[in-house]
């Protein structure tokens, strides 16, 4: 069992750690442990209900009406809610306690339902890119476990990967993209969403996936023969790793190069006449 701090809590649940200090002294939400130093640690069991409270309070109940429900009670509305409404705190907070507790049914069943209802475009920039967000600071201060990341990324990568067979095949003789990661990058959801809306917009690409060594798509590139590469780096590296990466890229490969991942976010695009970001593609 996990413990968390009030820091963790106000990550996944969007609620001010001072206001949880106020709902804990006035309405008695919640009864953390507290540390020789007094600091409060809370278990996978105040997280799973300080999410499900927060569900609540988002569609408008008070707190002082929320305070008064048993566990149940809280559990029995939130899921009416999300059967009704499918509203953005039900399904973000509902995918997050589906991973605390690994409830691989409940996962699959909201990601499911809300992408029926509203197209995995929309399902991934409005709900999955807040959730991994979430759970990626988590992951880096080790407060969730490799078990809680490696269960829910990969239901997300098979999501994706059967939205995307569900496209029509792109019939054109030459490749609009190749997409992979670099050598060393195992994170490929963001990749797997790059190709799914190129392939939804009628481009052809050839997704290579995770870890591929530069060498290797250097030596194929006459017989593949495409107009672009489409690059993800999530993985934290130094701007100088980052840097050199980009240029070895570039130098051995003069196509234009599309990149995007959580070390452009950090540094912004390498200056390059060939490399841009891939929101002038994607959006």
């Amino acid at each position: 069992m996990a413990e968390y701090k009030i820091k963790d809590l106000e990550t996944l649940t969007g609620i001010k750690a001072h206001t949880l200090r106020i709902w804990e002294k006035r309405y008695n939400l919640l009864s953390p442990n507290r540390t020789e130093t007094k600091i409060r640690t809370y278990s996978d069991k105040d997280l799973v209900k300080l999410l499900n409270v927060a569900i609540l309070y988002d569609s408008g109940v008070k707190i002082s009406k929320i305070a008064e429900f048993s566990s149940n009670q809280i559990q029995q509305k939130v899921t009416d809610l999300y059967d009704h409404k499918y509203s953005y705190s039900a399904v973000v907070s509902l995918l997050v306690q589906s991973m605390i507790v690994i409830d691989c049914e409940t996962f699959e069943r909201v990601l499911k339902n809300t992408i029926q209802k509203e197209g995995l475009e929309t399902v991934y920039k409005n709900y999955l890119v807040s959730f991994l967000n979430r759970i990626g600071v988590l992951w880096m201060v080790g407060t969730i476990t490799p078990v809680q990341e490696h269960f829910v990324s990969n239901l997300i990568r098979q999501t994706i990967i059967v939205e995307t067979d569900k496209l029509p095949i792109v019939v054109k003789r030459r490749i609009d993209a190749v997409l992979f990661t670099p050598e060393g990058e195992f994170h490929e959801i963001s990749l797997l969403f790059y190709n799914y809306i190129l392939r939804k917009r009628n481009f052809r690409t050839l997704y290579l996936g995770a870890n591929l060594p530069i060498v290797d798509l250097k030596s194929t590139l006459s017989t593949i023969n495409p107009k672009n590469l489409i690059v993800s780096i999530i993985a934290g590296v130094s701007e100088e790793s980052y840097s050199d990466f980009m240029k070895f890229l570039t130098d051995e490969v003069r196509l234009p190069v599309f990149l995007g991942g959580a070390m452009v976010d950090n540094y912004g695009l390498p200056k390059s006449e060939i490399i841009f970001p891939i929101q002038d593609w994607i959006e």
